[in-house]
C-alpha cells in the first residue's frame, strides 16, 4: 500500500494529465481513457457499485476494483484534480480526499446512466 500511496502522490503533484498515449501500457482499459490516476486515490473505496470484496483461497478478503473505470473517466479525473487543487490536497494520506469521493462517484454514475 505504501508504494501505491507514493505513486498517487506523484500523480497529485503532476496534476491532470488526460490520455497518455506515450505510456507503454496505454490503453490499459479503453481508448481515450484518462491516465491522470494510474492508481486510484480512493482505494479501497468499498463502494459496491464500483467493486466488491473478493474472498481469496487463503480465506481473507481483498477489495477488487478491477472492473471499475471510474477514475479513468476524463470528467471525473479533471474534477478530482480541480478539487484537490482548491482544497490544497497534496498527499494521498490527506483525510480530505475521502470528501471528494462521493460527489465524483455521483458525477460518474449520472453520466453513465444518461449515456
Amino acid at each position: 500500500m505504501k508504494n501505491i500511496k507514493s505513486k498517487v502522490n506523484e500523480e497529485i503533484a503532476r496534476g491532470h494529465l488526460g490520455p497518455n498515449e506515450a505510456c507503454e501500457y496505454y490503453p490499459c482499459h479503453y481508448e481515450g481513457q484518462d491516465c491522470t490516476f494510474c492508481y486510484c486515490p480512493f482505494y479501497p473505496c468499498m463502494d459496491e457499485r464500483l467493486g466488491r470484496n473478493f474472498k481469496r483461497r487463503r480465506g481473507d478478503t481483498v477489495w477488487d476494483c478491477s472492473p471499475c473505470l471510474f477514475i479513468h473517466d476524463g470528467d471525473v479525473a479533471k474534477h478530482i484534480c480541480e478539487r484537490m487543487e482548491e482544497e490544497g490536497i497534496r498527499d494521498a494520506d490527506d483525510p480530505r480526499i475521502k470528501d471528494l469521493f462521493g460527489p465524483a462517484v455521483e458525477m460518474y454514475l449520472l453520466k453513465r446512466s444518461s449515456a
